[in-house]
This record gives structure tokens, sequence and C-alpha cells, in this order.
């Protein structure tokens, strides 16, 4: 198999369409100085069969470079044997560099990314597997039934209080939530406030506030990153709101929300890093209901 690589615009005319937004030109250009250098490959025999996207780093070539997970993109369903040669070809390009991949989770493709996982793990060597929580949104009617029963108990007390989810507001006030959320927590908020408005520009995106008696107390961030599947970027509230159970609340009306919209998947994100979990974040999310898959990253 062939290996080409080519300027952004001819890889765009040659895969006009990806698997989700992290693999679109547009976020990659937008997020090009994450890298020292993009490559744009192109990997084909009779036709176009693969295409992906890397970013050059010290340690290596990434797919991604700059995202929460990347991969190879096609146009249809390729064989396993065409995707053997993909990747051969790819370790023949990068001439010894390391190949870094993070495959989307397991539930936007299951067919297909089972089919990558077996092909880079023979290839290379599996480096993490992160656990990635999503939402049912299909299952969103029957939601009290299926969350635990303490969930259950703290979202009838975060119903009874005067919270109100305002969707659509203002991208500068849903970040400041956040933003003091991080600050709260010690977390890092790796997106400036001018990141989240030009990611903004180029894809769907969604922002959300919560309030108390007029008072902003919790936020969530949201991409659309994929035809039915939307991802939360952040969310979180304010400390000292928590008692109202706010988050309860706010994963409801949030899943209220896409499930009113005919979405399929709300993508939660992971629980871990670098395969270890945060015990904390994992049972929080499997007692709203969510349900987990792998998102594994391989070097080759």
């Amino acid at each position: 198999m062939q290996i080409t690589e080519v300027n952004h615009d001819e890889y765009k005319r040659l895969l006009p369409t990806v698997p989700h937004v992290f693999n679109s030109v547009e976020f990659s250009e937008l997020n090009r100085d994450k890298a020292s250098a993009l490559h744009y490959l192109i990997f084909s025999d009779t036709k176009v069969r693969f295409g992906i996207i890397l970013g050059e780093k010290a340690d290596g070539l990434h797919s991604p470079f700059s995202a929460p997970f990347g991969g190879f993109s096609t146009i249809r369903q390729q064989r396993l044997s065409y995707m053997d040669e993909a990747v051969n070809s790819l370790k023949a390009y990068a001439d010894g560099r390391p190949v870094h991949i993070t495959l989307p989770p397991l539930v936007y493709d299951i067919s297909q990314l089972s089919k990558w996982a077996n092909v880079l793990q023979r290839h290379g060597t599996k480096q993490t597997i992160d656990l990635n929580y999503h939402f049912d949104l299909p299952l969103f009617p029957e939601y009290e039934n299926i969350i635990e029963r303490n969930a259950r108990k703290n979202l009838h007390q975060a119903l009874a209080e005067d919270l109100t989810l305002i969707p659509d507001c203002d991208i500068e006030r849903a970040y400041d939530v956040i933003k003091a959320n991080r600050m709260e927590h010690g977390y890092p908020l790796k997106m400036s406030l001018q990141a989240v408005k030009d990611t903004a520009g180029i894809l769907k995106a969604d922002f959300f506030v919560m309030t108390h008696r007029e008072h902003d107390i919790a936020a969530a961030q949201v991409f659309h990153v994929t035809e039915g599947v939307a991802q939360v970027i952040y969310w979180g509230d304010l400390k000292e709101y928590s008692r109202l159970r706010t988050m309860n609340r706010l994963s409801h009306d949030i899943f209220a929300h896409y499930h009113g919209r005919g979405l399929k998947i709300l993508d939660i994100g992971p629980s871990t890093e670098n395969s270890i979990p945060n015990h904390g974040l994992c049972e929080f999310k499997e007692s709203i209901g969510c349900s987990v898959s792998p998102k594994f990253t391989f070097t080759l």
C-alpha cells in the first residue's frame, strides 16, 4: 500500500468525511502550534483507503497531538488485510520514530475500532487502556430506574431546589464557572478562553450554566464530535453549592436536553489517566447511569 504525504487542502479533498471532528483538517490546523510539524498522510492502492494526521513532537509522531483521541480516517469500512498493510506502511514511513495512536472509545464504532485495536496491538505495543464513560441517551425515559439508589436520592433533593439550567449561554459565562471549579479542586484547565472560542468557531459547541437564585453555580462545555454523539469537555459546580447536589441535577438536565434533540450518546470522557483510575469519578459516573468502554493507546 502506497503512503503519500499531502497538504491539508489535498487531504480534505481526498478524505471529505472523517469519523469524528478531532480528525478533521479544520481542528488540526487550529491546533497546529501544539506540534512542531503536521503530516497529512494518505494510504492508497487502486483507491484511497485511509488517512491519518500526525503531529510531530520530541518523542515521536502523535495521533492525536491535541485532542482526546485520533486514529485513522476512512471513507468506508475496510478489510482487516488493508488495515494491516496501512500500519506496515506507516511504520516504514516513520523510519524508527515512535508513532503514538489513541483510538476513540470503543462505543464510537465497536466493529471497526475492535479491528484497529487488534491490528495496532499486533504491530506495536499497547500503552494504556483508559476507561471512558458515556450515557446512552435512548435510556433517558427510564432514568430514575437505572441510576443507583443514592444517586436517585440526591437527584430528588436537587429537583426540590431552586435550580435552573440555562442552555445556549454565553461562552465566557460558562467558562468562568468551569475555571472556578478547576481552581477549587486543583485540576488543570488546558483550554484558555480564547482557545474555547476559537474551537467553537469551527465545530458545533454548546455551553450551559446552572443557576441558584440568579447565581451561576455550575456549568458545562460540550462539543458535537460525530453524528449522534456529543462529548462533555468540561463540567463542574462550585464547592459552596455542592450540598444542593448540583452535579446530579446538572447531569440529569443535560441528559434530558440531548435526549430531546435526538442524540444517541453523550460521551462524559475518561475517569482514568494513563490507565490509573480516579475512583471517585468512576463511582459518580456509574451512579448516574453511565456505561464504560475502553479507550486504547498504542505505540508503533
